[in-house]
């Protein structure tokens, strides 16, 4: 949702920002990494529309993806509008007053990976610490598209031993298409990465590497591309 000169995310938004464009709208397609970079791996997600990422060490990324009908917005801007807002909410959080991950020491509660304003789309990319603070940063700026009542995320080990494996009906993803897990296939399951999701409406989920399993009436696109249904799902992969 966007009014002229102003940017507005997720139906509530940020907040009601003026934004004054400060160069012709030929210089809209500038994609700025002013920031640390994508997680390892993360530079494989470029995002068409809201969604999730998650790497094989289990970082976790969203994009926020909007259309607007008029005005001019530029990537400069948009990047430092977001950076201000980002940097705010982790002081407010108890980390320093900064939106970029350090190169060194302990992940910031959210990261500004990259902004973008092109063809009358506005795409940001952000890096969390940890699944809680992806889920609150997500409740707390309305981002609807992104938000869970449950994210999380382990390895296979863990999410054994916490019981995850034993709340639904497991397929296995082939070459043929999805067929009923084996008796004693997840039980092999280790360093695999799990995420564990609940919601009330559909999230699209993208992994770096393969989905292996996942809960049954998960929608795949590819090997590495999910739409998760309403309710608890698990996707698997390596």
């Amino acid at each position: 949702m966007y009014d002229r000169g102003n940017i507005v995310f997720g139906g509530r938004g940020m907040k009601r920002w003026r934004i004054v464009a400060a160069v012709a709208a030929a210089s809209l397609g500038l994609m700025l990494h002013g920031c640390q970079g994508f997680a390892k791996g993360g530079g494989e997600y470029q995002p068409e529309s809201s969604g999730i990422y998650v790497t094989r060490d289990g970082v976790i990324l969203s994009a926020t993806v909007e259309t607007y009908d008029s005005g001019a917005y530029t990537s400069e801007a948009l990047l430092d509008f977001v950076k201000k807002e980002v940097a705010a909410y982790n002081e407010s959080q108890g980390a320093g007053a900064a939106a970029e991950n350090p190169k060194e020491g302990s992940p910031l509660p959210v990261a500004v990976v990259s902004g973008q304003a092109a063809e009358g789309r506005l795409v940001v990319v952000y890096q969390y610490g940890d699944a809680g603070s992806f889920q609150k940063f997500a409740q707390e700026y309305h981002d609807v598209a992104n938000q869970a009542k449950s994210f999380q995320v382990q390895t296979a080990a863990v999410g054994k031993a916490a019981g995850w494996f034993s709340e639904g009906e497991f397929v296995k993803i082939g070459k043929d298409g999805a067929t009923a897990a084996g008796e004693g296939d997840l039980e092999k399951l280790d360093k695999e990465q799990v995420i564990l999701v609940e919601a009330d409406h559909p999230m699209k989920i993208q992994t770096e590497g393969k989905i292996l399993y996942t809960t049954r009436d998960i929608a795949l696109s590819g090997t590495s591309q999910a739409t998760v249904p309403e309710g608890k799902h698990c996707i698997v992969f390596r």
